[in-house]
């Protein structure tokens, strides 16, 4: 006949505390072994009428979200369109991604490099299709903080394709006319594309192939000094953001 055995429970003699201290020394623990493949890019996106976020029978709805949302990825959190999110852009490229047939799947970045469009057919539809039924779509991309009404903030991707492109040549065309005194007074410069932030809103654009919602996009800060005058915590998020571009950069 088996036999139980009670294991005496050990009696706490001090109570411990988890200091503060404590959580900075243990900062990143365990996640050593983490690196940039093990991570996903946040993407802020609108969701439409065809995104599964607002289709009730989907498995990925999310409750509460509304076409013309502005959904993140990551943490799926759905912001309203007509509110919008406050963004600082940190860096841009412009990409030619290849896709499989109506978007089936993603095959390959091709770069900044558009020599891959001479080997395409332009459509009816302007679509450029690879010999291999493929699609090279290009793609305006935007490495930005996504700064929240406490301050706080976090990185994430926005990419422009189709009709959006040109929202995405104004807005480039936005930092660059951007001008500010040289600390000598000798002339103008153009201050990093972090130096401002900017509302993101969407819209309903249409046109002879259907109806979506598109971006709206507006400096908040205008001349009156960009970020570091304009946020509480413009100084902290400058500095995060030219540390960001860098690892950017880097590849990091």
């Amino acid at each position: 006949m088996a036999t139980s055995k009670k294991v005496a429970k050990k009696e706490a003699t001090e109570l411990t505390v988890v200091s503060d201290d404590i959580l900075f020394e243990d900062q990143g623990a365990g996640q050593e072994g983490i690196d940039s493949q093990d991570l996903m890019i946040p993407r802020i996106t609108i969701l439409q009428s065809m995104s599964p976020q607002v289709n009730k029978r989907d498995g990925k709805h999310v409750e509460g979200a509304e076409v013309g949302d502005i959904f993140n990825t990551v943490s799926s959190e759905a912001n309203d369109g007509a509110t919008g999110i406050t963004v600082v852009p940190i860096k841009y490229r412009r990409a030619h991604i290849e896709w499989k047939p109506n978007r089936g799947g993603f095959v390959r970045d091709h770069g900044s490099d558009s020599s891959i469009l001479e080997q395409c057919t332009q459509e009816e539809d302007y679509t450029q299709r690879l010999e291999n039924g493929n699609e090279i779509v290009v793609t305006a991309e935007y490495f930005l903080f996504v700064v929240k009404e406490d301050g706080s903030y976090a990185p994430a991707l926005l990419s422009m394709t189709s009709s959006q492109l040109k929202k995405a040549r104004r807005w480039n065309s936005m930092m660059n006319q951007l001008k500010l005194k040289k600390p000598d007074g000798s002339g103008l410069f153009t201050p990093a594309m972090f130096y401002s932030s900017y509302k993101l809103t969407t819209v309903p654009e249409e046109n002879d192939q259907g109806s979506w919602f598109g971006w709206d996009i507006e400096m908040c800060d205008g001349d009156s000094g960009g970020i570091l005058k304009s946020l509480d915590n413009g100084q902290e998020i400058y500095m995060a953001a030219r540390s960001f571009k860098e690892s950017i950069a880097s590849g990091e």
